[in-house]
């Protein structure tokens, strides 16, 4: 079946029960931001490959909206298809409430997987959509996907307290204080991250992502664990035994939900609690909405985790140093294309003591394919490297030590003046940050502003987030901090964030610096607490794209002091031409 037969396929079974529009979210159960193969529904009926996107099916169009990081791809992968692209948060396109208040008539009926569609989503519909039916248990795309892959079974393992630097035991006493002090006599938990990391477990259900599918239902007294038992060894068995959590088959939550009697007050966060499981709370239990309490604890890292992931960044620095050298020096040759490169970088990185996967698929363009925000290089039609123009690369690993995530652009030869111009100015807003002290819980949004300052007195602008919350041996995008336009987050001290400004042009050149930083105290006086970000990450940036007339002394004492410290902290690990590779990148400019 190519991708317009499934879209007429899914239209004889609208047909059947009268639906007139069909949503299929980017999800899973559990909302999760990378998807098991077997939830990979959206990517099934659009073809859109891209990790974050809605479709919407109608009796007689077909749209897939998705954000800036996607435009370029989205358009090239729905070309052959109905599939329109429509760009979120472009004012000449509608939102999905927008279009389906357009299309559906007054009282026709809008239909989706309740399983994959979450309450925060669902009640955002519900608001817009006046007289018109919302069914929420139609499972259409299983009837279509026939031979759709089947979820894993591998084992859950265990993360050794000398990783994680606290105690599951620590950390539910911690969360029970939080629920007493806000009443809740339950706490739902669908956010796997978040399980794992409260049970010090991690998984292998998702690509890029050490978790595994559960849920969980925790009260006063009783921790309740609903997860696929085939993936508990015996000393998994005996951990959760030991700290008295109860085990249930993976299913069995719908049970557990429906059994909270009445008049008991239950939390749950609305953008990770799936509409099936918020439909089979008995209607006389109280229900409190906000964001994970879980969340908000793993976002603040403790002391062993901050130690951990400074030591995974010198192994991972060590590691991006070897695979510049390698890159520059196979792009010399002309036969070095992005998909090898990609293969090999990730072959390297596995050589590592304690690498446990990729963090994600590396994102490695070159010229134009840089202007790609999320483009992953494949077997077929890969650039070859040439001596001239730029290679953006991203990437980031999982190792026991923690998870790292970094952008580095690399010149390979002659550039343009625009090329320098706009490499400047994304240096100067990563620069700008890193000098920055701020107060204390200052939103995502100003700091934002700040980074992007450098960008809009050219003019100029990108439009994504300029930073997320990184998890540790989690998700690589963890929340809720992020450093984005909207974001009324607060940071505070010892999160993580990574800072990562970029600039793309179409056709011609993309750019990105990403660095992973903490927050950590700057200063106290009459006017408050400040903080500032400590730089985690310590692999050299390029300075030969730089024009050094456009910086700041401040800027340019910066960069010549940062690239220094490369040096310091990665020639021990190197030797013969890698060392000189790293030496001649760290030169003062």
């Amino acid at each position: 079946m190519n991708i317009n037969q499934r879209i007429e396929n899914l239209r004889k079974l609208m047909k059947d029960r009268k639906i007139e529009a069909y949503i299929v979210p980017t999800s899973d159960p559990h909302q999760s931001e990378y998807l098991p193969d077997h939830y990979k529904e959206r990517e099934f009926i659009s073809g859109f490959t891209g990790s974050a996107g809605t479709a919407v099916v109608t009796m007689d169009q077909a749209k897939l909206w998705t954000d800036s990081r996607y435009f370029l791809q989205a358009a090239s992968e729905l070309e052959n298809s109905e599939f329109e692209l429509m760009k979120i948060g472009d004012e000449d396109y509608p939102t999905i409430e927008e279009y389906l208040d357009d299309v559906v008539t007054e009282f026709g009926k809008i239909a989706f997987n309740g399983n994959l569609f979450s309450v925060k989503e669902y009640k955002k519909l519900s608001e817009s959509m006046g007289a018109r039916t919302l069914i929420s248990d139609l499972d259409y795309i299983s009837k279509l996907w026939h031979d759709r892959p089947t979820l894993r079974t591998d084992k859950v393992w265990l993360m050794d307290e000398k990783y994680t630097g606290e105690s599951y035991e620590s950390k539910i006493n911690r969360l029970r204080d939080l629920m007493e002090i806000n009443g809740y006599d339950y706490y739902f938990l669908g956010a796997i991250e978040d399980i794992c990391w409260l049970l010090n477990i991690r998984g292998n259900d998702i690509d890029y992502c050490p978790v595994t599918l559960s849920y969980m239902l925790i009260s006063k007294d009783k921790v309740s664990l609903c997860i696929d038992e085939n993936k508990l060894d015996d000393k998994i068995r005996a951990y959760l035994e030991e700290n008295e959590i109860n085990v249930y088959p993976y299913d069995h939550i719908f049970t557990l939900i429906k059994n909270i009697p009445g008049k008991n007050r239950i939390f749950l966060d609305p953008e990770r609690t799936n509409v099936a499981i918020y439909d089979s709370i008995n209607s006389n239990v109280k229900i409190s909405m906000g964001i994970n309490i879980t969340e908000n604890m793993k976002a603040i890292k403790s002391q062993k985790e901050i130690e951990n992931t400074k030591n995974a960044y010198i192994k991972d620095g060590v590691t991006l140093v070897k695979f510049f050298n390698w890159l520059e020096i196979g792009a010399s040759t002309g036969t070095l294309n992005e998909y090898v490169a990609s293969k090999k970088l990730h072959e390297m990185r596995a050589e590592n003591e304690g690498f446990i996967d990729d963090s994600f698929e590396a994102i490695i363009g070159y010229k134009d394919n840089a202007a790609i925000v999320h483009y992953e290089p494949s077997q077929l039609g890969s650039k070859t490297f040439k001596n001239e123009s730029m290679v953006l690369i991203d990437s980031g690993a999982h190792y026991m030590e923690g998870t790292t995530d970094i952008t580095r652009t690399i010149a390979l030869g002659n550039l343009t003046e625009a090329e320098k111009i706009d490499y400047t100015l994304v240096l100067k807003s990563h620069i700008d940050l890193f000098l920055a002290k701020f107060k204390n819980k200052t939103t995502g949004q100003r700091l934002d502003a700040i980074a992007k300052y450098p960008l809009w007195k050219a003019g100029k602008d990108f439009f994504h987030g300029t930073g997320h919350g990184v998890g540790y041996v989690l998700s690589v995008h963890e929340g809720p901090q992020r450093i984005a336009q909207g974001s009324d987050i607060e940071f505070k001290e010892n999160m993580f964030t990574s800072i990562e400004p970029g600039l793309y042009i179409a056709n011609s050149h993309g750019i990105r610096i990403e660095s992973q930083a903490r927050v950590k105290f700057a200063f106290k006086n009459e006017f408050g607490k400040f903080l500032e970000f400590e730089n985690l990450t310590y692999v050299p940036i390029d300075t030969r794209p730089i024009k050094v007339e456009m910086l700041t002394n401040e800027e340019y004492e910066w960069i010549n002091s940062y690239n220094k410290k490369c040096q310091e902290l990665l020639s021990p690990y190197l030797e013969g031409s890698d060392l000189e590779y790293l030496k001649e990148s760290c030169k003062e400019i």
